[in-house]
């Protein structure tokens, strides 16, 4: 298991779910684990009621957060406000609400959500983070504005060493590399010290979009740790026709999801107990982390 895992997969899947369960073994097991949500739901709050968006400490070995755009936009201005206002300022006559305007430029909220993720990796202080991520659009086109911010600011940087001989009392040369640097550090982080746990539920739109969602990870460069089957009904289930027609629907897209996996599947089953009981999210986890070696297809 890579150092940043990744969850994610269709709305309503049980994503937050998973993660906390894992992020709760793994304490259990003695690691230093920080749990982290940018899931707009706010449902890490019902697991761990309290939970905000400053670190907070759950359990042994457990700290847990739920990252909002306020958060990441107050800390946008506090490492960067200042030096922003300082150079648009010496352009043109402006005040301070400018940062307003700049702050909901494309990239700048996912830049430093991702930058939050990078100096936890980087700070020696978690063995092992676990990011519950929104919903499957929401996490592509985290990872599309990364990259395509990355773009504008190589290009941005160019364009700059072109006019500046045009500029007076300003230069953003230092702030254009700063935030390159960043990007490219955090697109590092995401394809080398990370990997991705799709999650779904056996039916037909969580099982479509979880396959093309294992493809698109693939193409960003960010390999599967896991792709999780979960609520499947037990065998054993009422014997009543709805619950039959049900549970014949799930293993056919179970066999839709198993062939498209091109590795490791597990299957978790629909719970009897509440999300928050921590005996059954230990149970889930217990299956989730059985065997890293192969599958365990039901």
């Amino acid at each position: 298991m890579r150092a940043l895992t990744l969850i994610t997969g269709k709305g309503g899947v049980g994503k937050t779910t998973v993660a906390s369960a894992l992020a709760l073994e793994l304490s259990r097991r003695g690691k230093e684990v920080l749990l982290v949500s940018t899931d707009p739901s706010g449902a890490l709050a019902q697991i761990f009621p309290g939970v905000g968006d400053e670190v907070r400490r759950v359990a042994k070995g457990l700290s847990v957060v739920e990252l909002t755009r306020r958060a990441v936009l107050a800390r946008w201005r506090r490492r960067f406000g200042e030096e922003i206002y300082q150079v648009v300022s010496s352009l043109l006559p402006l005040e301070r609400d400018v940062l307003d305007y700049i702050e909901g430029v494309p990239g700048i909220e996912q830049e430093f959500m991702l930058s939050y993720l990078l100096e936890a990796a980087n700070s020696g202080e978690y063995a092992q983070i676990v990011w519950d991520a929104a919903p499957t659009a929401a996490t592509l086109s985290l990872l599309e504005a990364q990259r395509l911010f990355y773009s504008h600011l190589t290009q941005a940087h160019k364009l700059y060493l072109k006019l500046r001989g045009y500029l007076k009392g300003a230069d953003p040369s230092q702030l254009i590399e700063g935030w390159r640097r960043l990007t490219l550090d955090i697109l590092e982080m995401l394809r080398t010290r990370s990997e991705a746990w799709v999650v779904a539920q056996p039916e037909r739109l969580p099982v479509v979009q979880g396959l093309e969602l294992m493809q698109a990870l693939r193409e960003f460069g960010i390999p599967l740790g896991k792709a999780v089957l979960n609520r499947f009904l037990p065998e054993d289930c009422p014997r009543c026709g709805p619950y039959q027609s049900k549970l014949a629907r799930q293993r056919r897209w179970a066999e839709s999801w198993y062939a498209g996996c091109p590795q490791n599947s597990v299957t978790l089953p629909e719970l009897t107990k509440e999300t928050i009981d921590r005996e059954a999210l230990r149970e889930l986890a217990l299956l989730l982390l059985e065997d890293d070696s192969g599958s365990t297809h039901a």
